[in-house]
């Protein structure tokens, strides 16, 4: 299993994001590539549905800013505590950070990363990262929301 992966595969308090784009169609691209005996053809066409996925979710195909996307629309408990005002247990407010970190290295992935995985020296489609902090943003949203204001 490639590392990036067991990366995704690690993340609790934002579980519900693997289920969303664009994580779910890169996590098929994952596990495909991942599989003894996957036909070629079909590795690079998963890593096209990918990029496909991304191109929608944002012109500019920027997968860190299409993950901040999801993330910001995804509910979690963290998010039901701070909304109801309910204190929030020590080990999950280090589950999160924690989390928001490994979800910054995911975002930081780009197109050069995962072209290896497809053994392949002709034209794929390109993607880029801008390097969103996903700490540091999520926890301004929360700021945020503590403070009265709005979603982002």
């Amino acid at each position: 299993m490639s590392d990036l992966l067991k990366e995704i595969n690690s993340i609790a308090v934002f579980g519900g994001i693997r289920q969303k784009e664009p994580l779910n169609s890169l996590c098929a691209f994952l596990r495909l590539s991942d599989t003894v005996g996957a036909a070629q053809t079909d590795v690079i066409e998963a890593y096209s549905g990918f990029v496909r996925v991304l191109y929608s979710m944002r012109s500019d195909a920027d997968f860190s800013g299409a993950l901040w996307d999801s993330l910001a629309e995804t509910d979690n408990v963290y998010l039901d505590l701070v909304r109801s005002g309910g204190k929030i247990p020590k080990l999950l407010e280090i589950a999160v950070r924690k989390e928001l970190d490994i979800l910054t290295q995911i975002g930081n992935t780009s197109c050069i990363d995962l072209e290896p995985m497809l053994y392949y020296d002709g034209y794929v489609p390109q993607f880029k990262s801008s390097g969103v902090d996903m700490r540091d943003r999520y926890m301004k949203m929360i700021e945020a929301l503590s403070s009265g204001g709005n979603k982002e």
